[in-house]
């Protein structure tokens, strides 16, 4: 049986990640969330992830040095997606330039959110049970 794909979801907004979180869990992904960016680079060190959805502003380091990091150490093994409100060229040259992938803007809804993830990851065909993972350091 193929492995689960498995998302990291770094976002500073509890409400947006719990959302974010469920949407994705709904989908038949395994879902990994922390609000701090310190604490997503450990978990990435801890586990393989597929995509990770990532926010700019966040404690701990930010969303540029989390994408940053992940690159460095995986690579095109996993595809870094920046979520953000500031929806400047500068700021989004600067994500890309950090490592990112994508670049997505806030303003999206938490289906569409889902429908890009689901277009760098497929979903699994049968969904498992949502799993929900407990929160470190958020």
């Amino acid at each position: 049986m193929p492995e689960t794909p498995a998302i990291l979801v770094v976002e500073a907004n509890p409400e947006f990640r719990d959302d974010l979180e469920l949407h994705l869990l709904n989908q038949g992904y395994e879902v990994v969330s922390t609000g701090n960016g310190l604490r997503a680079v450990e978990l990435a060190h801890e586990r393989h992830f597929q995509v990770a959805l990532v926010d700019l502003l966040i404690p701990g380091q930010s969303g540029f040095r989390v994408a940053q990091d992940l690159k460095a150490r995986l690579g095109e093994s996993i595809t870094v997606v920046v979520l953000s409100s500031a929806l400047s060229a500068a700021h989004q040259d600067y994500a890309m330039a950090a490592g990112a992938d994508r670049f997505l803007p806030k303003t999206l809804t938490i289906a569409e959110i889902g429908d890009v993830v689901a277009s760098i990851c497929p979903p699994p065909r049968q969904r498992p049970a949502p799993r929900r993972f407990a929160r470190i350091g958020v």
